[in-house]
Parts: C-alpha cells; sequence; structure tokens
C-alpha cells in the first residue's frame, strides 16, 4: 500500500482553515476576558496583544481530527453505517479518495489509539497550565509542577521515547525531559507575536516529511 497523501494534504488544509476561521473568535474572547500578553522588556509590541495563539492551534487540531474520526466511523464496517445516506456516503469518500486511505488510518488508529488520546490529553493539559501562567502568574515552581505531571501522564499513555534502549524507567525519563525541554524552550523564545507558532510549523513540516518517507503514515498526518 501506498502513502495516503491526499489524507496528509487534507490534514494540513482543514488545519490551516479550521485555525484562520477560529483565530478572529478566539481573539474576541481574549480581548473581552482580558486574556492579553502586555508590553514588557523583553516584548517588541508596545500595545496588548491577545493570547489566542495557543487556542486556536489547539481548535485546528481537535476539530480535523474528529471530523476526521467520525468519517472512518461512517465508512467502517465496525460500528459504521451499513448503508449510509447518498450525501453522507459522497462527502467521506470525498475526504478520503481512496480506500486504502481508509483502511490504513482505521489500522492505524485501533493499534495507536490509547497513544493518541493521551497526546492530545496532554496538549489540553499544557494549554490549561498556560492559560493559567497567563491568567494568574503562576510560580515558577507550581507551574513546572503541573508541566511535569502532564508529560509524566503522556509518558504513562505509551506515547514513549525509547532509543532503543530496553528501560522502561529510561523512556519515561527521556520521554518526560523532552516534553520539558521543547515546552520550555519554546516558552523562553516567546517574546515576539506569531514566533512559536512559526517555529512550530517548521518543526512539524520537516517531521511529517521525514515521517512519510518512512512510510509512517499516521505520524505524517499527526502533526500536520
Amino acid at each position: 500500500m501506498t502513502f495516503p497523501f491526499n489524507v496528509y494534504l487534507l490534514a494540513v488544509v482543514s488545519a490551516c482553515i479550521t485555525v484562520l476561521a477560529t483565530l478572529p473568535l478566539w481573539r474576541k474572547w481574549c480581548l473581552r476576558t482580558g486574556l492579553v500578553d502586555e508590553p514588557g522588556p523583553r516584548k517588541i509590541h508596545d500595545q496588548p496583544i491577545p493570547l489566542a495563539g495557543g487556542l486556536a492551534v489547539m481548535t485546528g487540531l481537535l476539530i480535523p481530527t474528529l471530523l476526521a474520526c467520525l468519517a472512518l466511523w461512517l465508512q467502517g464496517p465496525r460500528g459504521g453505517l451499513i448503508n449510509p445516506p447518498s450525501t453522507v456516503h459522497t462527502l467521506v469518500r470525498l475526504a478520503l479518495l481512496k480506500p486504502d486511505s481508509a483502511f490504513l488510518l482505521q489500522y492505524g488508529l485501533g493499534r495507536r489509539a490509547l497513544e493518541l488520546a493521551g497526546i492530545f490529553l496532554g496538549a489540553f493539559g499544557m494549554l490549561w497550565v498556560g492559560w493559567l501562567d497567563d491568567k494568574r502568574e503562576l510560580r515558577p515552581g507550581a507551574k513546572f509542577a503541573g508541566q511535569l505531571v502532564v508529560a509524566a501522564l503522556v509518558a504513562a499513555s505509551g506515547a514513549r521515547i525509547t532509543l532503543f534502549v530496553p528501560s522502561i524507567i529510561f523512556s519515561y525519563a527521556i520521554t518526560i525531559l523532552w516534553i520539558l525541554t521543547v515546552i520550555n524552550a519554546f516558552n523562553f523564545m516567546d517574546n515576539m507575536n506569531g514566533l512559536c507558532a512559526g517555529l512550530g510549523a517548521i518543526g512539524t513540516y520537516h517531521f511529517a516529511l521525514i515521517a512519510a518517507a518512512g512510510g509512517q503514515y499516521l505520524v505524517a498526518s499527526s502533526p500536520s
């Protein structure tokens, strides 16, 4: 079976459209609730900026994923509609295009559902910790403790780095260290509007290309 590039492209396009559509709504909500980034010595902006980027990015991850799961459920032989209405069937076919694509994604999601759920819950957890920090200015110790708990829960879901070392303690430690390092590296460099989102897009683009070249269709679609 070939790599489902149609699903890869659809993931990128749907995420971009979702973010573009929801960002103005999140921006208005942030302004209304006072969730803004005030000017400071390490900031280049001279007026409050709505902290809507993370909310929009999370929305861009969540909505396309839920719609993709719904499309797979409608097309799948188990739990889906045996004879779906023609309109629904047409939409599902347009979304997946090739029968092999649906099979590959159903197989991958069936094997990695727990890990993917852990990653999504971890993303929500980090978003929540960041929201609390922006709203109440958490102490460094409390903020780090929250990040540590979230990273440990992600590792417990099974989404762990092994580096081919047969040790569960090592896999937990290196996974938690990697998550905390990446999260705080982004936090420290976040002094310009759009900088973190831009660097994140560049990073996920290259991760996706490497995964696609290796035939890791589910990994390549996830960061897209």
